[in-house]
């Protein structure tokens, strides 16, 4: 590739980026039913309760990028926290643009500019794209397969619930993991994976791990807004609440050709937290849910943005104060 080429393209690539993001906010956005929140009767104890939990969710999930980067000999990371953790906050929005590459891409292509390692971040990605639906889905299957109401729907949900389960964790087993990825670098013609790049058991162990409890927060959170739109959710429904949104969270995840999961996180919400409260207000707590999710996005993106205005202050400050003052009379 020329150099004119690639000046291009680090042109283009965050304009494409930033543009196709606003793009399908706006749709996102739009197809939210905003008549179903007009009468809601907010518990704002609990709203600000879950959004706590959801804003730490996001911020374990960028310690989690971290340690995976790290196991893997990622090197550039030193002093670079507040830069990077800007980073994974603008890839997470890529969430809401179709294709789950996306939020990958944006951290390669955004935290190789910070000194990382490109075949590093295109692994760690990957990783971590399989080992948070395996953990999701480890977690609602535990929570949703104890409660008796699951029983009620169709076995062929199920079924699939623990295949796709299954599924992930045959492809997190470290040579299966580089299998496929060497695999497709082949169809790319890209060059082939180095040795000291793959993942081992205990760093695919120990991000599963992390990721489980990752769940939970995010779980806990799903509950938390719940309750503050039904207030006679009982407290030992709180195990079910949190199945059913780490499932919808999991197969939303594996709906690849969804902005955000738009429609199916949905689906799976509602199917489920129907079981528990009447389908009415399970239809409203999936736009609610919805719009707030967002909003938590929105502010992450901006807590993470913050630090960096200050940095790159501190910088231009110590910048200046380094100049060498003329002395006097010149």
């Amino acid at each position: 590739m020329s150099p004119t080429t690639k000046k291009v393209l680090r042109r283009v690539v965050p304009i494409a980026f930033y543009l196709l993001l606003a793009l399908f906010l706006f749709l996102y956005i739009r197809g939210v039913d905003w008549a179903q929140l007009a009468d809601i009767r907010w518990n704002w104890w609990w709203v600000a309760v879950a959004t706590v939990i959801s804003l730490g969710f996001r911020y374990w999930g960028v310690g989690i990028w971290f340690f995976l980067l790290r196991r893997l000999g990622a090197t550039g990371l030193q002093g670079s926290g507040v830069a990077l953790t800007f980073v994974y906050a603008k890839s997470w929005m890529g969430r809401y643009i179709p294709g789950a590459a996306t939020w990958i891409i944006g951290k390669v292509y955004f935290a190789s500019k910070h000194g990382v390692s490109r075949a590093r971040l295109g692994v760690s990605g990957l990783l971590e794209g399989a080992l948070q639906i395996a953990a999701t889905l480890a977690l609602a299957l535990v929570l949703l397969l104890i409660d008796p109401r699951t029983h009620n729907l169709d076995p062929w949900i199920i079924v699939l619930m623990i295949v796709a389960f299954v599924g992930c964790v045959v492809c997190l087993v470290p040579k299966v993991f580089v299998f496929l990825i060497s695999t497709a670098l082949r169809i790319l013609r890209r060059p082939p994976l180095d040795a000291d790049v793959a993942p081992s058991l205990g760093t695919v162990l120990g991000g599963a791990g992390l990721y489980v409890a990752g769940a939970v927060l995010s779980g806990a959170a799903y509950y938390f807004i719940t309750l503050a739109v039904y207030p006679s959710l009982a407290p030992t429904d709180a195990t079910f609440v949190i199945g059913a949104a780490s499932m919808a969270s999991a197969i939303s995840m594996l709906a690849v050709f969804a902005p955000g999961g738009l429609g199916v996180r949905e689906g799976v919400q509602a199917l489920l937290l129907g079981l528990v409260m009447p389908v009415p207000i399970a239809l409203v707590v999936v736009v609610v849910t919805r719009v707030w999710s967002l909003a938590v996005d929105g502010l992450f993106l901006l807590t993470a943005a913050v630090p960096t205005w200050f940095a790159h202050r501190r910088s231009g400050d110590e910048a200046g104060s380094t100049e060498v003052e003329p002395a006097p009379g010149h």
